[in-house]
C-alpha cells in the first residue's frame, strides 16, 4: 500500500508506503481508521481523523479529506475528491473524477457519477443518481482499470495467488493452467465481495495485492464483458477460463 499521509509538522502530504500492519502506528497517531478488508489504491491521500468503513474501496489517487466518514462498502472512485467532514453513506458509488464539497452528505446507496461536482455543505439522499453511468458498459471498465476487451468482448485479466496457485482468502481455491471455472451468480454492483464467484483486476492492482501478501504468483485469465458481476478497482465474475502464469512483477 502506498499512501499520503500529513506531515504531523509541515502539514504537508507525504508518501507512506507498507502493510496497513505496517502503518499502523503512523494511522493511530493521526487518529485514521482503516479496517483491514478495506481496499486503499495506491497514492490515495487519507487526511487526518478519516475513518474508512468496513469493505470500502478507495480507489487510486483518490483524496480523502480530513474528518470525512466513508460508510461500509462504499466505492471511491479513481482520483475522486471527498472534502474535509463529508460523509458518504453504506454502498455508496463516487464515480472517476467526482469532487464532494465540505461537509456534504451522500446517502446510503446513492451513486454519484464520473466528473460529478457536489458542492459544499449539500445533502445528497439515500438511492440518489446523480450522473449514473453505465457501469458494464466497456467505457466504465476502461475509466476503472484501463483494459479495453478484444472484438468478442474478453478481456485479459489478473490476479494475485498463492505459490501453488491457490486463493489468498480461503487458501483452497485451486486455479488450473488453461482451465476457468463458472458459476450462476448474478450481476449486482452493491457487490464487491461475495462468495460463488470470483475477483481479477488489472495487472496494477493485481501485483500491488500480491506484494501486500510478500511470496505470490500472478495469473491471468479471459474474461467476457457478459460475466462480470460487478466493477470497482477489482471485477467480480461468474466465468472465466484460460488461466496462465503471468511472470512479471513490479
Amino acid at each position: 500500500m502506498k499512501i499520503y499521509l500529513k506531515n504531523l509538522n509541515t502539514y504537508e502530504w507525504e508518501l507512506h508506503e507498507g502493510t496497513l500492519t505496517e502503518l499502523k502506528e503512523e494511522l493511530y497517531i493521526r487518529n485514521i481508521i482503516i479496517p483491514a478488508n478495506a481496499s486503499i489504491g495506491d497514492n490515495a491521500n487519507i487526511g487526518d481523523n478519516a475513518n474508512i468503513g468496513t469493505y470500502a474501496n478507495i480507489g487510486n489517487y483518490a483524496s480523502i479529506g480530513t474528518f470525512a466518514n466513508i460508510g461500509n462498502y462504499a466505492n471511491i472512485g479513481t482520483f475522486a475528491n471527498i472534502g474535509n467532514y463529508a460523509s458518504i453513506g453504506t454502498f455508496a458509488n463516487i464515480g472517476y473524477r467526482a469532487s464532494i464539497g465540505y461537509r456534504a452528505s451522500i446517502g446510503d446507496n446513492a451513486n454519484i457519477g464520473t466528473f460529478a461536482n457536489i458542492g459544499d455543505n449539500a445533502n445528497i439522499g439515500n438511492y440518489a443518481n446523480i450522473g449514473k453511468p453505465e457501469v458494464f458498459s466497456k467505457e466504465y471498465i476502461y475509466i476503472q482499470l484501463g483494459l479495453l476487451p478484444d472484438e468478442k468482448g474478453y478481456y485479459i485479466m489478473y490476479k494475485a495467488v498463492k505459490k501453488d496457485l491457490t486463493d489468498f482468502y480461503t487458501g483452497k481455491y485451486q486455479y488450473k493452467i488453461g482451465k476457468g471455472d463458472k458459476s450462476n451468480e448474478k450481476r449486482d454492483q452493491n457487490r464487491q465481495c461475495g462468495s460463488n464467484c470470483w475477483h481479477f483486476s488489472n495487472l496494477w492492482n493485481a501485483n500491488r495485492f500480491g506484494k501486500d501478501n510478500q511470496s505470490y504468483q500472478l495469473i491471468s485469465a479471459k474474461v467476457h464483458i457478459d460475466n462480470i458481476l460487478s466493477v470497482y478497482d477489482k471485477i467480480r465474475v461468474n466465468k472465466f477460463s484460460d488461466v496462465q502464469l503471468v511472470d512479471f512483477k513490479i
